[in-house]
């Protein structure tokens, strides 16, 4: 929410960032990692945010009808409209939702995509993105560029959306997004093969 202390924390960092590099009209994309000595810049950029739009009904539904896109071109064409937006998003937000990027705990050649298919069936299901088909070959994913896709979910209900993210993660877990060749390799979740064997001691 944008009344959080970490969201005041990001937003004021933002500015900052945004001022210091000259920026002043336009959208930004901006990453930023909040770390425990404080935020640390990843990414600004002066452009809306990617992945060709898929999350602008998540945007629209969270603030109450705007986005980026939207925001842009008032500034441009409808100085009024622009004029009223309201200078952070709305608290509490006007729904509940998520971008859950997809990772593959398998490698191999794909010759199903029943995940996919259960995914589009979820409740809070909006949009899915992935150029991962049958005839193609997924990767253990490791970072973004082996990610299998991303999933836009959205509902009024909070309960609902944690649901489903819950349920995506499990097929992902248990190698359920995609039917590969026998040749396949498997990967246990990374949950599993790094962490609970893990012994945590005092530091000397």
């Amino acid at each position: 929410e944008s009344d959080s202390l970490e969201a005041k924390l990001l937003i004021n960092y933002t500015k900052k960032v945004l001022d210091a590099l000259g920026m002043k009209n336009g959208p930004g994309h901006c990453e930023v990692i909040l770390t425990a000595g404080g935020p640390c810049l990843v990414e600004m950029n002066c452009r809306a945010q990617g992945g060709d739009g898929n999350w602008r009904p998540l945007s629209r539904a969270l603030t109450g009808g705007y986005s980026q896109v939207e925001a842009s071109v008032d500034a441009y064409l409808d100085k009024k409209s622009f004029g009223i937006l309201p200078a952070i998003p709305p608290s509490p937000s006007k729904a509940f939702g998520q971008e859950v990027i997809l990772v593959s705990y398998a490698e191999g050649d794909v010759i199903g995509t029943p995940g996919y298919d259960e995914i589009k069936e979820l409740e809070s299901f909006v949009y899915l993105e992935t150029g991962v088909a049958v005839g193609g070959r997924v990767e253990h994913t490791v970072d973004l560029l082996t990610s299998v896709g991303s999933v836009i979910v959205m509902h009024s209900d909070e309960a609902v959306v944690k649901r489903d993210i819950a349920k995506i993660r499990q097929m992902e877990q248990n190698n359920k997004l995609f039917i590969l060749k026998q040749t396949s390799t498997m990967m246990r979740a990374v949950s599993t093969l790094n962490f609970k064997s893990l012994s945590l001691g005092e530091a000397n």
